[in-house]
């Protein structure tokens, strides 16, 4: 009997909201640079994590695909058994000239790499070719197309391009073409980092206005659902030398720096991040960065505390991105994964249902779990609607319009159906709390290509 009243409701759900918006998880990428024995540093972040580039795919002298060891079928069949995808970076490792070689082989490389996509059950791939100039814009997107007219189907093609927030035309900012890799690629990853890095004077890594003048900037020739946002887990430091400053450090190894070498704490939320001065004296306690000794003398760090990162993470959900991705795995304190995932998806990505759906299984997965769940049937939790009013009383189950908060702000993002107005009213709606119920069933879910 259940059964079939469950049938009754997920056939009558399907009928009414084919083509009518649903809320989604964000992407959540992480890159693992490094060994990809290193399962753990996956599996602490508590499956806030859906994407994952590992480093495994190099570039020859020639311009050709070089498979490093990282890349193991052991690995693959790990991350799809934690419902993660697999998306490799390919990258040039800011070598010029490999970089060059890669995008004038086109046809060779990117049949290789459809090679390795196919033979490992690969999820697609991460392009990550950086420090080429305006003069290989035209290149780099062609390699691009070329490589997307190849791509099977189903498989994800990203790319990564500069954070550009002064609209440059020239030099690193100047390859990548937006708007036609956009066209091409499924998402751009923005590297919204590296303000000030090596060989600059010192200052914020991402402060919250070069983070978000990026966005805007990519806005005007990407869709938000083609955008994915970069977070930096590392900060750097500079020794008052333009010539040596900038060197990074991970953030995971900052307090600890702090509380040995008599830190000083300047935090500024206007900014978005936070300056420590350290002073160093290696007879009373040695110190070491990123495994090195450094000299005697005061130091300035620029980096990303829990409060910074959520920073990062509201400005997704201000411009409804379409995720945000993070440099890199273990490079973090590990407490941010307390935290990550609810942050990024605050306010629910929400996106156009295919005419025909096809995810039976996922509603029905919906339904029984609201079935199983009294107290969320009690303050009619679940919302599947269009602007007709309609109620379905069914075990209990009772589907009706909801409010929304696809135009909220963030200080309105708890309030309940009597404290909104009208003007708050959007033509799709859905319910937050419909979806931060949801949200253990979407992760295990997490098989749309976007």
């Amino acid at each position: 009997m259940r059964i079939g009243k469950l049938f009754a409701v997920l056939m009558l759900i399907m009928f009414i909201f084919a083509g009518s918006v649903f809320a989604e998880d964000r992407v959540s990428l992480g890159y693992l640079y490094g060994s990809t024995d290193n399962i753990d540093l996956v599996d602490r972040t508590n499956g806030a994590i859906n994407q994952i580039a590992p480093t495994c795919m190099d570039l020859d002298d020639k311009g050709n695909l070089d498979l490093t060891d990282n890349l193991t079928q052991l690995f693959v069949n790990q991350m799809h058994e934690r419902g993660i995808l697999v998306t490799p970076f390919l990258s040039n490792h800011w070598v010029r000239s490999k970089g060059r070689k890669a995008i004038n082989n086109a046809e060779k490389l990117s049949n290789q790499i459809v090679d390795a996509i196919i033979a490992f059950d690969l999820d697609g791939v991460n392009i990550d070719i950086e420090n080429l100039t305006e003069d290989d814009r035209d290149d780099l997107t062609n390699f691009v197309r070329v490589l997307k007219e190849k791509m099977p189907e189903g498989k994800l093609l990203t790319v990564c391009v500069a954070a550009n927030p002064f609209g440059r035309e020239d030099g690193w900012q100047g390859s990548y073409d937006y708007a036609q890799l956009g066209g091409y690629a499924d998402y751009l990853f923005i590297m919204a980092y590296d303000e000030h890095s090596v060989g600059s004077v010192e200052g914020p890594v991402a402060s919250n206005a070069f983070v978000e003048n990026s966005i805007i900037y990519a806005l005007q020739y990407v869709s938000k659902d083609k955008i994915v946002m970069g977070i930096p887990f590392f900060g750097r430091y500079w020794d008052n030398s333009e010539e040596t400053g900038g060197q990074a450090v991970v953030i995971g190894a900052v307090p600890s720096l702090i509380s040995k070498h008599k830190g000083i704490v300047e935090y500024n939320n206007e900014i978005g991040e936070t300056k420590v001065t350290i002073t160093v004296d290696n007879n009373k306690k040695p110190c070491k960065i990123n495994g090195e000794e450094i000299p005697d003398g005061t130091y300035t760090i620029w980096y990303h505390t829990d409060e910074n990162i959520k920073s990062k993470l509201s400005l997704v959900n201000k411009y409804d991105l379409l995720g945000a991705g993070v440099w890199a795995l273990g490079q973090e304190k590990k407490d941010v994964w307390s935290y990550y995932y609810d942050e990024l998806n605050k306010i629910p990505r929400v996106v156009e249902q295919e005419e025909n759906i096809s995810k039976t299984e996922e509603y029905i997965a919906i339904i029984e779990n609201t079935c199983e769940e009294p107290e969320m049937q009690k303050k009619n939790k679940m919302l599947f609607c269009k602007e007709e009013k309609i109620e379905l009383h069914e075990d209990n189950i009772m589907v009706e319009p909801h409010y929304h908060t696809k135009y909220y702000k963030e200080t309105d993002y708890d309030k309940t159906i009597e404290n909104s107005s009208t003007e708050q009213k959007a033509e799709k709606d859905y319910s937050i709390d419909f979806v931060k119920d949801m949200k253990k069933i979407r992760r295990q879910k997490f098989e749309k290509h976007y």
